[in-house]
C-alpha cells in the first residue's frame, strides 16, 4: 500500500519518522552524505524542522536495512562498504534481477517495453549531452538506470521481488559506480539494456535472465576493479 494513503491514520511523530527516512536515505543513495560521516540527529532534526525522536527513528530503521553503521563514540554515521559487501550484493542481485528479468520476458506489457526503450534512448543520448557538473551527470544517470531495472522488476509481477530488490539496488555502490563510468563503460551498459529489451519482448526469459546477470557481474567486477585501485 502506498504510504500516503495512510496519512490521515498516522501520528505526526511517525509521519516525521516516515519523512526523515526517506529524507536521509535519498541523501545517503545520492551519495550527498559520504561513507563513514557522521548523522548527527541535531542537524537533520534541524534541517527537517522536527524534533530528534523521529530522526532517531530514521536512522534505527536505516541500521536495520544496512545503509547506516552504529559506531562507539561516533553515534550513527553512513556504512562503508567492503569488497566482501559488493561481492555479496551483487551476486544477490544477479540472481535476483536474473530472476525478474526471466519472468517480466512473460508479463511485460507494451507500455512496459516502450518505456525501457524510451530510457535507453535518454542514456544513449546523454553521451552527447552537457551536464552542470559531474554530479548531477551522476544523479541522473543513476536514476535513469533505476528506473531502468525497476521497470523490469516491476514487470516480474512479484511484489517480494519487487521491495527486496528496491533496497539491494538503491544503494551508494551505484552512485560511486556511476561516478567511475567512463564513457566506455557507459556505452557497454547501454549495449547490454538493449540486448535485455530484444529479449523480454521476444518472451525469451532463459536469454534475458542470462544478460541481466553478465550485466551485473560486469558492473561488480569494475567496481571491485576500481576498489584494489584505491590506497
Amino acid at each position: 500500500m502506498n504510504y500516503k494513503t495512510k496519512r490521515s491514520a498516522e501520528t505526526p511523530t511517525k509521519r516525521s519518522s516516515i519523512d526523515a527516512y526517506y529524507f536521509i536515505r535519498q541523501a545517503i543513495v545520492d551519495g550527498a552524505v559520504k561513507p563513514g560521516e557522521r548523522l548527527m540527529e541535531e542537524r537533520w532534526a534541524k534541517e527537517l524542522s522536527i524534533s530528534r525522536t523521529p530522526v532517531r527513528d530514521a536512522l534505527i530503521k536505516l541500521e536495520v536495512e544496512g545503509l547506516v553503521s552504529s559506531l562507539p563514540n561516533r553515534g550513527a554515521v553512513a556504512r562503508r562498504f567492503s569488497k566482501d559487501d559488493v561481492n555479496e550484493s551483487y551476486e544477490l542481485r544477479s540472481v535476483l534481477e536474473g530472476y525478474a528479468a526471466r519472468k517480466a520476458s512473460t508479463f511485460i506489457t507494451k507500455k512496459g517495453i516502450i518505456a525501457l526503450r524510451c530510457i535507453a534512448d535518454q542514456m544513449e543520448a546523454s553521451l552527447k549531452r552537457t551536464f552542470p557538473s559531474k554530479e548531477e551527470e551522476v544523479r541522473w544517470l543513476v536514476n535513469q538506470n533505476n528506473e531502468f531495472h525497476n521497470i523490469i522488476s516491476m514487470a516480474s509481477r512479484n511484489v517480494r521481488l519487487q521491495s527486496i530488490l528496491k533496497t539491494i539496488i538503491e544503494i551508494p555502490l551505484v552512485f560511486k559506480g556511476y561516478f567511475w563510468f567512463g564513457r566506455e563503460e557507459r556505452i557497454l551498459s547501454n549495449h547490454y539494456h538493449r540486448r535485455l529489451i530484444l529479449a523480454i519482448e521476444n518472451g525469451d526469459g532463459e536469454r534475458a535472465e542470462l544478460l541481466m546477470k553478465e550485466h551485473i557481474y560486469e558492473g561488480r567486477d569494475f567496481i571491485l576493479t576500481k576498489l584494489d585501485a584505491i590506497p
